[in-house]
């Protein structure tokens, strides 16, 4: 996955996303003890469009989608290849997930599987959803309230039993971004680059992307503001 909050052309960022989404990127490479991952269940990106941020998702691997390729062209905000653990391949689950708060669209991906319960809320529509919908549901009063770091804290910091809760949240002024994995760590370390297009995210370093690029440290939550670029550090203690 990666997240641009402040925007970045496609040209720079497609072709890197689609080798980390075939296992073909470097950090795949050396991951030789899960073997080769590829994220072929769908894909979903926020870009810019006539009205604002536009979202398309797709069952599709983003390999095999004539549609992907048309990034290219655009300023992209945020991408996710999956790779299904929990939740059947449908386009229900493809990610980001999204809700309105306050009149505000906010966006949420999340790479990783959570093997203990969650609940589900009874008005959710979709009878087969992903852990990942599930964080954002819980997620979501505490967006309402603007408490997003207390919520990260409470609901991602609160699960024991994880691969991963890497995670990108998407809002109208701010990138909420969390760095917390159990296992693999070569494979979901993320990757903050500083460039010329402002700060961005990603599962692996890229080097189209250019600029400085160096791992976000285990248990760590960035947020980066929309506006300035601003980046402020915090942890789950």
């Amino acid at each position: 996955m990666i997240a641009a909050p402040m925007g970045l052309p496609g040209r720079i960022v497609v072709d890197g996303f689609l080798r980390m989404s075939q296992g073909q990127n470097a950090l795949n490479d050396l991951n030789t003890k899960s073997g080769k991952i590829t994220h072929a269940d769908g894909w979903g990106g926020v870009y810019s469009g006539v009205n604002g941020h536009q979202v398309h998702r797709s069952t599709a691997a983003c390999w095999a989608d004539p549609r992907f390729d048309s990034l290219r062209d655009g300023t992209i905000y945020l991408l996710h290849a999956r790779r299904a653990s929990t939740g059947g391949k449908t386009l229900e689950n493809v990610h980001p997930f999204e809700s309105i708060v306050d009149g505000s669209r906010w966006f949420f991906c999340h790479n990783g599987t959570v093997r203990e319960h969650l609940p589900v809320p009874t008005t959710l529509a979709n009878t087969d959803p992903t852990d990942s919908e599930k964080l954002f549901l819980q997620l979501l009063p505490f967006i309402r309230e603007g408490r997003v770091l207390s919520g990260l804290r409470e609901i991602l910091g609160g699960i024991r039993d994880f691969t991963s809760l890497n995670s990108l949240l998407l809002g109208p002024d701010e990138l909420w971004a969390v760095c917390l994995y159990t296992d693999h760590p070569v494979y979901y370390t993320l990757t903050l680059a500083m460039t010329s297009n402002g700060p961005v995210i990603s599962s692996e370093p890229l080097p189209e992307l250019g600029g400085e690029q160096k791992s976000v440290s285990n248990g760590t939550i960035l947020r980066i503001d929309l506006g300035t670029g601003q980046i402020e550090n915090h942890t789950f203690d």
